[in-house]
């Protein structure tokens, strides 16, 4: 947990910096194809997926490296902040003692992130971000379990990462690495005193979107 708060001071330290240094550049740089758009400040939507997996070893003994897919909403893609909005589903299949063949750890994810661009005028915008997630997991494809996992777990998480996005036209493509921090996860059922496995995970993706 101290490595989460310092970890949120550091983002929110640097989003204030690159804030204030992108803001100053970002009026001149403007040109006449952000001027047409619905808002000045940038609104896309985008859908795509990717690739993810847990950090905890044991976990990954458990389940496998998953696929994912999402859909998100952001303001501000032509601003040195944006907010987004986002759905992220994953699936991940699951070998455990008592568990049937075919499970499948079905993944069901809302967030909320504040995102710094660094280069909001250009092209090409790097960019980094962080905010909360709800989330929520549940075995599916199971006829029995009387393994060691629950059937759904509930918890939060902090989702913090860096990508890079690229516009063609009203087109956005763009690609991000995540690591969210999980709180509160109870997905293992564990012996009085045993601590739970955590479910820390990563995650690379790729998404194209429309800007208006």
């Amino acid at each position: 947990m101290k490595t989460c708060k310092l970890g949120t001071v550091v983002f929110f330290g640097a989003a204030l910096v690159a804030t204030g240094a992108a803001a100053q550049e970002y009026d001149a740089a403007m040109g006449d194809e952000d001027r047409n758009l619905l808002s000045r400040y940038g609104l896309s939507v985008s859908a795509g997926g990717g690739v993810a997996g847990f950090t905890d070893e044991s976990m990954r003994d458990t389940a496998d490296v998953g696929g994912t897919w999402g859909v998100r909403a952001a303001l501000g893609t032509r601003s040195p902040i944006a907010i987004e909005a986002g759905y992220v589903g994953s699936a991940q299949a699951v070998d455990a003692l008592g568990l049937d063949r075919d499970a499948v750890l079905l993944g069901t994810a809302v967030e909320g992130l504040a995102r710094v661009n660094l280069l909001p005028a250009e092209r090409i915008n790097p960019y980094f971000f962080g905010g909360a997630a709800w989330s929520r997991y549940d075995i599916v494809n199971a006829e029995t379990n009387t393994s060691d996992i629950s059937d759904s777990d509930n918890l939060l998480e902090i989702p913090v990462g860096a990508g890079v996005s690229y516009r063609i036209a009203a087109f956005v493509a763009d690609v991000r690495g995540e690591f969210r921090v999980a709180t509160g996860e109870d997905l293992v059922r564990t012996d009085v005193g045993e601590d739970a496995p955590t479910l820390h995970r990563w995650s690379a993706s790729a998404r194209l979107g429309y800007e208006f």
